[in-house]
């Protein structure tokens, strides 16, 4: 029995606690997608001042998934990875907020690419039964084997390549890409630059989910040869490159987009901030290679920040908050 379990039910919430909430739960949410670790930690210890007292245990324990994701969105993998098996350690099996906790325990888990250890908790995550809705299981189903592929691009690259990589050279290059080159050339050519063992580790990752599945659940999902087609996967790597660059991007406060917002598009082609931010992702991720970054640039130029930045939000891809999934 879970320390929540065991506490007796808590009383309703008053109209300040309300009052409250309804400011630092937003303020913490949002904490998590600017990955502003922090800032955080500053708005859960005062949510804690208005749950603890009262007993309201697993809201709090929500409150702390968003806290270690915002850790783990700025990196502190450790300090989330001990957060969210606090977590499942204090909360019941059937509740949400443990599903959240162990879903994102196994994302901590991949970025450091310990899959051995992921993979039992892949299991927990795909055979429970705590979302029962059909509609909204199977929309889980979907948002999170899709964020364990895009994880594990992320986490296999790591260390496997280290060109020089000059923004100048990047951004002309891309910029004749555009001219040149239709969508599915640029994936194609992103796909055939990601070497062997990169393919090996996402494919392990895939398998080890739909082995969880139902034969009707599998379905949910795209066909294995359809991932294993060079396009697909030049796709979902540079989907996974959001995991790395959406916040460089897409952040209000970021020099680019307050360039973008202020003066335009030209600007920010002019500044070549797309060939940077990319350059600068694969070079932090031991990842850096031209065959990637020209068309991973390309990409972005033809998308454009508006556009990149509503349809490739990470913080969309796991939700099981509030009821949904």
């Amino acid at each position: 029995m879970s320390l929540i379990d065991a506490m007796v039910k808590p009383p309703p919430l008053t109209d300040l606690q309300k009052a409250r909430l309804g400011i630092l739960e937003p303020g913490l949410r949002a904490a998590v997608y600017s990955a502003d670790y922090k800032r955080a930690k500053a708005v859960a210890a005062d949510i804690q001042s208005v749950l603890r007292s009262t007993g309201h245990e697993t809201r709090l324990m929500r409150s702390k998934t968003w806290l270690f994701e915002a850790a783990l969105n700025a990196g502190e993998l450790l300090t989330a990875e001990a957060g969210f098996r606090g977590i499942r350690a204090k909360t019941a099996m059937s509740t949400k907020v443990h599903l959240e906790a162990t879903a994102l325990l196994v994302v901590c888990l991949l970025r450091q690419k310990k899959i051995s250890e992921a993979e039992p908790l892949i299991e927990k995550v795909l055979k429970g039964k705590t979302i029962k809705d059909a509609a909204r299981r199977r929309q889980f189903i979907e948002n999170v084997t899709a964020r364990y592929q895009l994880e594990s691009y992320i986490s296999a690259v790591k260390d496997c390549a280290y060109e020089t990589l000059i923004p100048d050279a990047v951004d002309a290059d891309a910029i004749e890409a555009v001219k040149t080159k239709t969508d599915e050339e640029l994936y194609a050519q992103i796909a055939s630059a990601l070497p062997r063992e990169v393919l090996e580790f996402v494919y392990r990752v895939d398998r080890a989910a739909r082995k969880q599945l139902t034969m009707v659940e599998i379905l949910y999902l795209p066909s294995p040869v359809h991932t294993q087609q060079k396009i697909e996967q030049g796709r979902s790597f540079f989907a996974s490159l959001k995991l790395v660059i959406w916040k460089s991007l897409c952040d209000p406060q970021s020099e680019i987009y307050k360039a973008w917002y202020t003066n335009g598009m030209a600007q920010v082609l002019s500044k070549k901030y797309y060939a940077i931010v990319v350059s600068a992702a694969l070079v932090d991720l031991g990842f850096a290679v031209k065959a990637v970054a020209v068309p991973a640039t390309a990409l972005l130029m033809k998308l454009g920040i508006e556009v990149y930045c509503e349809r490739y939000k990470p913080g969309e891809i796991l939700d099981v908050r509030d009821g949904k999934a």
